[in-house]
């Protein structure tokens, strides 16, 4: 592991030290691990991968992208803010956002979105399974709204993107959007 990706690593695991993901009580750093490592499973340089550790920190702690920026550098801060939600604004605004994000950005921001995307809709779908319905009341907004930002951040991902490209972790998560929908159409 670089010291890139290690530095990345131990000042995401500070920042959200503590903390535990909204459907169990698991720590949260599980879901940045989960990201960093999708991204260097596919091959994404060591920026990439330690934007994968960092991609919560400045939305979920008290950090800020200056910080990201002085810690990190410009392309780290960049795929960073490019994945990172204003939390000032209503949740229909910043979710086009990140779609747009998603849309119009490199390859590097579309698989940061994706990987972050991919880890979060497949805790969603593993704990619908254990849980049915009460899933959907830790989120703001409900299954039909959920179902929309994942299937618009699918589409989006795609977009410009020729088939040699595509890493397979956009293919898995495609098949996660696919069993949502279903599972929205069953009920």
């Amino acid at each position: 592991m670089s010291k890139l990706i290690i530095r990345a690593k131990q000042f995401a695991e500070r920042a959200h030290a503590g903390q535990v993901r909204k459907l169990n009580d698991e720590p949260f750093m599980n879901h940045p691990t989960n990201v960093a490592s999708t991204l260097k499973g596919a091959g994404f340089d060591e920026t990439v991968v330690a934007a994968g550790y960092l991609h919560d920190v400045v939305e979920d702690t008290a950090v800020t992208i200056t910080e990201i920026s002085e810690q990190f550098g410009e392309k780290v801060t960049s795929l960073v803010e490019a994945n990172t939600e204003n939390m000032k604004l209503p949740w229909r605004e910043r979710k086009e956002q990140t779609i747009m994000n998603a849309r119009k950005g490199s390859m590097e921001v579309k698989a940061l979105i994706a990987a972050d995307k991919k880890d979060n809709l497949s805790n969603i779908l593993k704990y619908e399974k254990q849980m049915g319905e009460r899933v959907w009341s830790a989120f703001s907004k409900g299954k039909h709204d959920q179902c929309w930002y994942y299937s618009s951040v699918l589409e989006a991902i795609f977009q410009n993107v020729a088939s040699k490209e595509i890493p397979p972790f956009f293919l898995e998560y495609k098949k996660l959007v696919d069993q949502l929908q279903q599972l929205i159409m069953k009920k």
